[in-house]
């Protein structure tokens, strides 16, 4: 064989074998990124380029929901495609696996008890069926960086990450907060990218899926000048500027990702999907820095927003705008019709790579609103969990079972322990500043009914706060 003959033949097998390689996959997830702050959204005050250039290329649902408004239980949704409560309660038997097998378990200090059941609870995704594990069947290589709860990256199944695992050292100390939201996984975006970039140049003749979840734009809200500056000379209170800056500190990392792809070759070819893990509230001319919301003092300040936000069952507690953007690979759409949910994201992603998604996921493909291709059933409603409550007195908030539910014209809260509840039109008072539960009683007896079913359909006991015990 000649060696023009025998290089043009490797030419068509590259170019082959590039062809038929499956998407990369990268799950750009916010951080406490509250669904209005982006110029796609409407918004004209915050600076978002990277983000409003995705959601124009892109297919981008409006309504996108996750079903918990705090971050560790809405990040396993993502991971696994479950609900908090199925993943609670499968995690529940494999502690309580654990602990009958434990001898010594029963002598242990009270110290060393708290610390094996913190890790023996993020230990537990070693269990599940996770988007790592589910992706190999297709070759895909995984790699995880940024907010990780569950101690080491290698218990999702990701070949590499960001988040070794846990220094139990530091265990009982302020410090183990932030081992356990991500510890060194944490210092993406904020500190470098060398870690994905490296995975990337290693990686790339083979099929990728990334986990990019930089804590960001969650506190410290401490962006440096390059991107505090779009908003030095605003008219705006100091909690939204300094929320504003991290918001486009993340848009900017999005930015260099997208850019370091496009020089490896691999943009092209990559999906990229958008959501946060939960809401945040932050208007541009409302203060929470120095109204009661402040917490420490400061390098270390601290503060959480609206009620309405984080941590609510409000629909701003919930909502998330979720983009599919894969270049030249899905036509431009704008959907803010349809109610979709973190929960469709795995077998979404599976259905595009052609894996079978495991028949508990409780989430649908969206395939046929990605690609105008096959049946889809619209959703009526959504339901939303939460056995956490915003506190004045507790940045944490308080243990309480709160519930939410979401359809076309209506969002319906309820704190049954307190009897607190609040329904809202949607359509003409998307923010939720007007309560018309007592308008609407028999609204409010059917969504009870919702929540009734759904607790049955899950298996969730009457008092469901024991499931998170």
């Amino acid at each position: 064989m000649t060696r023009p003959v025998a290089l043009l033949i490797l030419l068509i097998l590259t170019s082959v074998a590039h062809a038929e390689k499956t998407p990369n996959i990268v799950l750009l997830i916010g951080d406490d990124h509250g669904y209005p702050y982006f110029g796609f959204m409407g918004d004209d005050t915050v600076v978002t380029p990277s983000m409003d250039a995705i959601a124009e290329g892109g297919v981008t649902f409006t309504q996108g929901h996750v079903p918990i408004p705090y971050c560790r239980p809405s990040l396993r949704t993502m991971i696994t495609g479950l609900y908090p409560a199925q993943y609670q309660l499968k995690l529940n038997a494999h502690v309580e696996k654990e602990l009958a097998t434990d001898q010594k378990y029963a002598s242990m200090s009270d110290r060393d008890k708290a610390m094996w059941m913190s890790v023996a609870k993020a230990n537990g995704m070693s269990q599940f069926d996770t988007l790592p594990r589910l992706l190999k069947e297709k070759g895909y290589v995984s790699w995880q960086g940024g907010k990780w709860w569950e101690n080491s990256y290698k218990t999702a199944g990701f070949d590499e990450g960001m988040s070794p695992g846990w220094d139990m050292e530091k265990f009982g100390t302020d410090d183990f907060f932030h081992e356990m939201m991500g510890a060194e996984g944490n210092e993406l975006v904020r500190e470098t990218m060398d870690p994905l970039y490296d995975f990337i140049d290693r990686q790339k003749d083979n099929p990728m899926f990334i986990w990019f979840g930089p804590m960001l734009p969650h506190t410290p809200l401490d962006a440096p000048y390059t991107y505090s500056k779009f908003y030095e000379h605003k008219d705006l209170t100091v909690s939204a500027k300094k929320y504003y800056s991290n918001i486009t500190w993340w848009d900017d990392g999005v930015s260099q990702l997208m850019d370091y792809l496009e020089a490896a070759g691999e943009l092209d070819n990559t999906l990229f999907i958008y959501l946060s893990d939960n809401g945040w509230e932050q208007d541009p001319d409302v203060e929470y820095w120095e109204s009661g919301f402040v917490f420490g003092t400061g390098s270390s300040e601290w503060q959480t927003g609206g009620y309405g936000g984080k941590g609510s069952m409000n629909d701003l507690g919930l909502r998330t705008p979720i983009i599919f953007y894969w270049k030249d690979g899905l036509d431009a759409t704008f959907n803010d019709k349809s109610l979709v949910s973190s929960a469709d994201l795995v077998p979404t992603i599976l259905d595009i790579v052609g894996i079978d998604a495991p028949d508990e996921l409780p989430g649908r493909s969206l395939k046929p609103l990605l690609t105008g291709e096959g049946d889809y059933e619209e959703r009526v409603e959504m339901i939303g969990y939460t056995d956490n409550k915003r506190s004045p007195d507790d940045k944490m908030g308080v243990r309480s079972e709160g519930w939410a539910v979401r359809t076309h014209e209506w969002h319906f809260w309820y704190y049954p322990n307190e009897d607190e509840m609040r329904l809202y039109d949607v359509v003409n008072d998307p923010r939720g500043t007007v309560d018309v539960s007592a308008e609407h009683p028999d609204l409010v007896d059917q969504f009870k009914l919702s929540i009734s079913a759904y607790k049955r359909q899950f298996g969730m006991p009457e008092d469901t706060l024991t499931v998170y015990e």
